[in-house]
């Protein structure tokens, strides 16, 4: 490190993201938000330079982190707020087991103590704790989406790329062509674990209005028959309507019909009318535990969407079932 007198030495403490205090940063990543309604009206939400939360070196480069943290969120002029960088990973699965064709550490159904237990883990690995992953968190006015304070809401996010990328002699790229969209998120694990793998790649390029292309994977879930083969279970494997109307539609509509007049969608949605549930009263199992606030209406850090997915896949809409589980209850370290 050269320091502003030229002379070589240890950079200096990062305690700032711009300006004074931020001079050993070697690098400043900045971003801007755009708002486009309607595929036309576009406005910039920004109300000054934004720039992304660097990772953390460690306590000589970057004597406070959390107070560097917290200079990365950023107002919009909206009324939202957004932050960009590292944080901590809140998905909390035993990731190994569950993608090695469900090769639990114990046979995946919890004893009524451990499922009422959401502090403890009682037999699965949460192989994403103690890291972290880039994000972008955007607040976003409820009054910039709705009037109507008992609306219904969807989202969902997606990736996108210039088309073309061209590697030049000198190092660096170039990229033309319109942006293409390479991935898309709504209700967790459906591309995981719904999805069948050789379509993976064609979900991923589409647009959740499309999800009708992809409904035989809902109709006939492949993990239900999955489970079925791994543990002697008979879970219902085909006229999974109760699985289109949990991920795919909202209250009211027919199950039994996706078309342009009934919509079938992968978005994950969220009843206004339904009051937060405060943090310390949270269930982790969300609406099957009777937390109406929780997945799948809305997703909160401490769902445990595994565990949802799992049972509602099994039938848990339907009728009672097994209490299934990866044994990871909560996020180790949260």
């Amino acid at each position: 490190y050269a320091g502003v007198d030229g002379v070589a030495g240890l950079p200096p403490g990062i305690s700032a993201l711009a300006g004074d205090g931020s001079q050993g940063l070697g690098l400043r990543q900045r971003y801007s938000v755009t708002e486009i309604r309607n595929g036309r009206q576009r406005r910039n939400l920004g109300t000054g330079p934004m720039y992304v939360l660097p990772s953390n070196i460690g306590p000589r480069s970057m004597p406070d982190y959390e107070q560097l943290a917290e200079q990365g969120l950023f107002d919009l002029n909206n009324g939202g707020r957004i932050f960009a960088g590292q944080r901590d990973e809140t998905f909390y699965i035993d990731l190994g087991a569950t993608f090695d064709t469900f090769n639990f550490r114990a046979p995946p159904i919890l004893d009524p103590l451990q499922d009422s237990n959401d502090q403890d883990n009682p037999f699965g690995n949460d192989m994403l704790s103690g890291f972290n992953v880039n994000s972008i968190a955007i607040e976003v006015p409820i009054s910039e989406l709705t009037t109507d304070p008992n609306a219904q809401i969807g989202v969902y996010a997606s990736t996108s790329r210039r088309r073309i990328r061209t590697l030049l002699n000198d190092g660096s790229s170039r990229s033309i062509g319109s942006f293409v969209q390479v991935a898309r998120m709504a209700n967790p694990l459906v591309n995981e674990l719904i999805i069948g793998l050789g379509q993976k790649d064609r979900w991923n390029a589409s647009a959740p209005q499309n999800e009708q292309r992809f409904l035989d994977f809902y109709l006939n879930p492949r993990l239900a028959s999955l489970l079925n083969l791994a543990f002697d279970t008979n879970f219902p494997t085909s006229g999974r309507t109760d699985l289109v109307a949990a991920l795919l539609q909202y209250p009211g509509q027919n199950p039994n019909v996706c078309s342009s007049n009934n919509r079938c969608s992968d978005l994950l949605r969220l009843d206004l009318g339904i009051e937060p549930t405060q943090p310390e009263m949270q269930q982790r199992l969300g609406v099957l535990a009777g937390d109406m606030a929780g997945f799948p209406n809305g997703r909160r850090p401490n769902d445990d969407v595994t565990d949802i997915v799992l049972r509602v896949v099994a039938g848990g809409l339907l009728s009672p079932v097994p209490n299934l589980g990866d044994g990871v209850n909560f996020n180790i370290g949260a």
